[in-house]
């Protein structure tokens, strides 16, 4: 992990008791983890065949953190399978209503992270995320928040903890997105449709460079704009589709 920089604000604490990412809490997960992504798999296939492509931006050791394209429910499985299959564990951040009744009991098995939405504690799970990352995990994080509504589905404005957890610790940020679910469950639809013929495509962006922002004031906005915009560019290959201008004119910054 690269030094980190200043200006994330995630402090420490030690009384983390939702999750534990100690080694042997860690060990535990990763076998626990095979129960729940065999079955979860298996359902998958309703879906379609799944196909990864960048597979080679996709870190196979240490820290890092996900952020995926977020326009379906199905797609955290999605994501999920593909980073278990690259063989590391994805800790996801999730809204606190999905820690309850027996799916809480899986999710906390496999060391998953609870998000407060609304609360004052909704910034607790930045911490969980951090102790993963100094475990040397892969946290996922949906930048989004929610659903994209855009009804072209392009991603929408990220929130900021990504990128506050990124500038704190400088874990490397990976950029997921995902093309085909729309088929099984479009926007709005209440259950998915099996479609087994589909092929939903998960792409690895190249790792987001942020080296730039260090002490920059404004670089948690900085870096969840450049975020955003190079989830948008995976959308854009993915679907065959000219990238728009709002997201360009971030990436033509980037790289001036």
């Amino acid at each position: 992990m690269t030094a980190p920089h200043p200006t994330g604000d995630v402090p420490d604490r030690e009384d983390l008791d939702l999750a534990s990412f100690a080694p042997e809490a860690v060990r535990k997960q990763y076998r626990t983890a095979p129960w729940i992504a065999v079955p979860v798999r298996g359902l998958m296939r309703l879906f379609g065949r799944r196909i990864e492509t960048g597979t080679e931006n996709f870190p196979h050791e240490g820290p890092a953190i996900v952020v995926p394209y977020h326009a379906s429910y199905l797609d955290p499985f999605l994501v999920g399978l593909s980073v278990w299959q690259g063989g590391r564990l994805p800790h996801f951040l999730a809204k606190a209503p999905l820690f309850t009744g027996v799916a809480g009991t899986a999710l906390r098995a496999i060391g998953q992270i609870p998000v407060l939405r609304g609360s004052q504690k909704a910034v607790d799970s930045l911490y969980y995320a951090k102790a993963a990352l100094e475990a040397g995990e892969v946290v996922v994080i949906y930048p989004q928040g929610t659903l994209t509504k855009d009804p072209d589905l392009w991603p929408e404005n990220s929130k900021t903890g990504a990128a506050r957890l990124a500038l704190y610790t400088g874990a490397p940020i990976i950029p997921v997105s995902h093309w085909g679910l729309q088929r099984s469950m479009p926007v709005g639809a209440k259950l998915p449709k099996p479609t087994p013929g589909n092929t939903p495509t998960v792409h690895y962006g190249d790792p987001i460079e942020y080296a730039d922002l260090h002490g920059d004031e404004h670089a948690i906005r900085r870096l969840t704009e450049r975020i955003t915009a190079h989830i948008a560019l995976g959308v854009a290959q993915l679907s065959g589709r000219e990238l728009p201008q709002r997201f360009r004119s971030v990436l033509d910054k980037e790289q001036a």
